[in-house]
């Protein structure tokens, strides 16, 4: 793939997308291709999986998600979030670690997911979404901005190249996750 400049990118909100549905196979490839999880026991596990993590953010806050074009209309990556704090929403409530996090989320309640192609990684896409994401969470009210992930994981230095710091950890399912949180107030 050639070398391309990350301002050859385009980013869109999937909310104004026409015929999204289209798309949903290429974000899918991006999502699973940058997941850690790569084996499933059944097509169910996978479905699920992919609605826990995918999913129920592209349904429910189509405004809160964001699609990375090339030219040629590729998808390249992608940013899905929400400003709805997940400790107190019922459509996390099958995250348990957000109880945990619950003080954390009451400052911080913005999430966010990036996925970038592994061809596209390293050309400032992904601080893009952030970004994009950030100021319109920003615009509309939301005070903080977090991201969680198991300790160790080489998203966490993207996480932190973008203004995250660690604000917590928790122990879930014999891993250690841990909070990483973005104030979006003006300075």
């Amino acid at each position: 793939m050639a070398d391309h400049a990350a301002s050859s990118i385009s980013i869109r909100r999937w909310s104004g997308i026409a015929r999204r549905d289209e798309l949903v196979p290429a974000i899918d490839a991006v999502f699973f291709e940058a997941s850690a999880t790569k084996s499933f026991a059944g097509e169910g596990d996978r479905a699920a999986f992919r609605e826990r993590w995918l999913g129920r953010y592209l349904a429910n806050y189509p405004e809160w998600a964001y699609v990375a074009f090339a030219s040629g209309g590729v998808v390249v990556g992608y940013l899905a979030g929400s400003l709805d704090d997940p400790a107190r929403t019922p459509l996390f409530s099958d995250l348990g670690y957000f109880a945990a996090f619950a003080a954390l989320t009451a400052t911080y309640p913005a999430q966010l997911h990036v996925n970038l192609d592994p061809g596209w990684r390293g050309r400032g896409i992904g601080s893009r979404l952030v970004e994009t994401f950030a100021a319109d969470a920003r615009e509309a009210g939301a005070p903080g901005v977090h991201a969680v992930t198991s300790r160790g994981m080489c998203n966490a230095r993207f996480y932190e190249a973008c203004g995250f710091r660690e604000a917590g950890a928790a122990l879930w399912n014999g891993r250690e996750l841990v909070f990483l949180a973005r104030s979006l107030a003006l300075t």
